[in-house]
């Protein structure tokens, strides 16, 4: 009786551990017909469209994922203004690289960058980022302004010429 109950563990065991491995295929060309490889030049779902995206064989760049911005006006005078980029990186590998500030005209455009060496094995976990951006006030007239951090909108009024009176 229990050499029977063993047999029957024993069994019970070997197909159960079949039905496990049974999913388990090798990776050959069959069964990858149907998946993209993505190329050098591709631009990942984690990258928006129409955005930098460059390898220099080391490094990969590209733009980062930003989600919203926040624009703080500090309490002092001259107004100094901070802009409050809430974004995230595709994965453990990636960092922030720099960030571009240039203004035209009312708007100010900010290019927040990323940088992830090319051959690494990566944690595949979105890591979230909040990166505080000074922008270059002083000195402006009166009036309405644009900020645009990697395609994310939002504006200011300043009241008064932002500079000390001679």
């Amino acid at each position: 009786m229990r050499n029977n109950i063993f047999t029957h563990i024993v069994i019970l065991t070997t197909i159960i551990a079949l039905v496990m491995f049974s999913g388990c295929t090798q990776n050959n060309e069959e069964n990858n017909k149907d998946m993209q490889t993505p190329t050098p030049d591709s631009t990942p779902d984690s990258t928006p469209t129409g955005t930098m995206a460059s390898e220099d064989g080391e490094f990969i760049y590209r733009n980062a994922t930003v989600e919203n911005i926040q624009i703080l006006i500090l309490e002092s005078f001259p107004v100094q203004i901070n802009v409050v980029a809430n974004g995230y990186l595709p994965d453990g590998c990636t960092k922030i690289d720099q960030t571009i500030k240039n203004r035209e005209g009312n708007t100010f455009l900010v290019t927040i960058t990323t940088k992830r060496p090319a051959d690494a094995m990566c944690t595949m976990a979105i890591v979230p980022f909040n990166k505080v951006i000074s922008l270059d006030v002083y000195g402006l007239e009166a009036g309405d302004y644009e900020v645009n951090v990697n395609g994310i909108i939002d504006s200011f009024t300043l009241d008064m010429d932002n500079r000390i009176p001679d």
